[in-house]
């Protein structure tokens, strides 16, 4: 991929991460991508490597654009993303304590998810950046 490309790609997706920030750790949609993870890391991978070897070093860029690649990891299918507790839903629903135990259960699951996630693209990017004197 060359560098136009991915600045587009990354700057797409930047516009994802300003528009939807995670309020919490149950996920974000994964249709609100403008393309899929894969393009997207190589996209980031392009720009890590632009910013890291330029001179002088622009540290808060590649810092971003770390981060950025790391929170892939919140993209979920959007059956799979907990939205955020209705409270009035719950009172609603006759069962409060279950209702919300049920949520509790939920996020916990999808934040373990991203956990994990996280965990394999830390590798990932570590390696990237090791591999290429980042």
């Amino acid at each position: 991929m060359n560098l136009e490309n991915a600045i587009k790609i990354v700057r797409e997706y930047g516009n994802i991460l300003n528009e939807q920030p995670a309020k919490n750790v149950q996920g974000r949609v994964i249709s609100l991508l403008p393309h899929d993870k894969e393009t997207i890391k190589e996209a980031i991978k392009v720009e890590l490597m632009y910013v890291g070897t330029a001179e002088p070093r622009d540290d808060e860029m590649f810092g971003t654009l770390q981060l950025s690649f790391l929170q892939l990891a919140s993209f979920l299918p959007d059956d799979e993303v907990v939205s955020a507790f209705d409270v009035g839903s719950a009172l609603e629903s006759g069962d409060v304590c279950h209702n919300y135990f049920q949520y509790l259960n939920r996020s916990e699951k999808v934040s373990s998810h991203i956990l994990e996630q996280t965990s394999i693209l830390v590798s990932e990017l570590d390696k990237f950046c090791q591999d290429n004197g980042l």
